[in-house]
């Protein structure tokens, strides 16, 4: 009798606890998408235009933005352009980039890198906008 009681509540107690992960989180309130892709509830006010770059992102931040290369720069500095502005972009040379073309519709996932004089976002990987 007592091996069913143990064997019993062994059940119950297995069920409690594979219920308690499975509930969604409450009262956090998450969006969402490439930019909130880390636990609920944080604020996420990264920039999501080039005028908001240019405003208000700090040194180091990473950000996505939909925009086009417009305008190559020299090595592997180019112009990035979206609805509010342009930017410079640096593509790493040692990547291949060979699958997005100038005025294509992109998204760049990358870091600003803001000194004294200048801002300009290292981007580390794009895709074609959908």
């Amino acid at each position: 009798m007592r091996k069913l009681t143990a064997l019993v509540s062994a059940a119950a107690l297995a069920l409690v606890g594979t219920t308690a992960f499975a509930a969604p989180a409450s009262g956090f309130g998450g969006n969402g998408g490439y930019t909130t892709q880390g636990p609920s509830g944080f604020a996420n006010n990264a920039p999501q235009t080039v005028q908001q770059v240019l405003d208000n992102a700090y040194d180091d931040q990473r950000v996505a933005l939909t925009g086009r290369l417009t305008n190559f720069l020299g090595h592997d500095r180019y112009e990035f352009t979206d609805n509010t502005g342009r930017i410079e972009v640096e593509l790493d040379d040692d990547r291949d980039w060979s699958f997005i073309s100038k005025d294509q519709l992109i998204t760049i996932f990358g870091e600003v890198d803001r000194d004294f004089y200048s801002i300009k976002i290292d981007v580390k990987d794009a895709r074609p906008a959908q």
